[in-house]
This record gives structure tokens, C-alpha cells and sequence, in this order.
């Protein structure tokens, strides 16, 4: 009888153990705050590739547990306004293209390697209250995020990010 009953404890136990073993969801990989490193448009036609941000962008994508996201990307060495922060003619347009910033909240299908971005509000009017769909691949601190519609052009728009460091790093 004792022997029995270790039957399902062991099958239990090794269950348990592959369990532990296995990768984690995308989900939770997911969570988090990432760096960006690159940003660049791939012309699957041409084979051009375009840095669309410069070769150094600046940015932050975040990603909670409780399915909100923010994205902040900015391109370096956008021009200053003429009066701080009230810009004379023409020079909104320079710091509009020179960023990306969208918030909301997301859902990831795991089977898909996808995530879809209901955004609230965003740099573009016209992503308000929009859902887009983006391709997603996490390698352990390096995540691979693909628009394969992006507002900046023709192909596929693909940002390379890296997860954050504590600011105190």
C-alpha cells in the first residue's frame, strides 16, 4: 500500500522538476524595462537597411505584470527650440519625427511570438485608440522587437533592446 502511494509523490516530484526546468513564458520574460540599442527599418525588397533613429537612439520600453506598456524612443541630437520650450515655426516638426511614444496596454500570444499594443495614446494621433500587432523574440537580456508596419517607412521596422539596469548601475 505505502508503495502505492509513493507512485504518484514520485510522478508528482518529476513533474514538478521538468516543470522547473522549462523556459518561462513569454509573458513573463516579457515584463520588465528594456534599453534600446538599435532601431533600424530592413527593406526585405531592396535588402536596405536604414538606421532611422541615428546609430545611437534613446529609449525605454516598458512592459508591466498587469498589461500596461510604455514606449518612449528618441532619435539623438534633435534641435533645441528657439525658446525653450515653446517652439518657434518649423520646429515642432523636427521633434516630432525625432521620437515615438505610445502607451497602453498589451496581450501576448505565446503561440505567435507576438504581442498586441492597444494604444491609448501616442506621438502619431492617429495610433490612438488603435490595436497593432508586433513580432517579439527574448534571448535571455536581449529582446528583438518587429513592426512589420511601421510609420517610418517601407519593410520592417526592428528594434534591437536590451534589458534595463538599475539606475544605480
Amino acid at each position: 500500500m505505502k508503495a502505492l502511494l509513493l507512485i504518484p509523490i514520485a510522478a508528482a516530484l518529476a513533474c514538478g522538476t521538468l516543470t522547473a526546468g522549462a523556459a518561462e513564458p513569454l509573458k513573463q520574460q516579457l515584463v520588465g524595462t528594456w534599453s534600446v540599442v538599435s532601431f533600424v527599418n530592413e527593406n526585405e525588397k531592396t535588402g536596405k537597411t536604414t538606421k532611422v533613429f541615428g546609430s545611437d537612439p534613446k529609449g525605454y520600453f516598458m512592459f508591466d505584470a498587469a498589461n500596461h506598456f510604455s514606449i518612449n524612443l528618441l532619435r539623438p541630437g534633435r534641435p533645441k527650440f528657439g525658446r525653450r520650450d515653446l517652439p518657434l515655426p518649423g520646429e515642432s516638426r523636427a521633434a516630432l519625427e525625432g521620437m515615438i511614444v505610445m502607451f497602453g496596454d498589451y496581450k501576448v500570444n505565446e503561440s505567435e511570438n507576438s504581442i498586441s499594443l492597444q494604444i491609448i495614446g501616442g506621438s502619431f494621433p492617429a495610433w490612438d485608440n488603435t490595436n497593432q500587432k508586433r513580432f517579439i523574440t527574448i534571448n535571455g537580456d536581449e529582446l528583438t522587437y518587429k513592426n512589420p508596419t511601421p510609420a517610418t517607412g517601407e519593410g520592417t521596422a526592428v528594434v534591437t533592446l536590451k534589458r534595463a539596469k538599475a539606475a544605480s548601475e
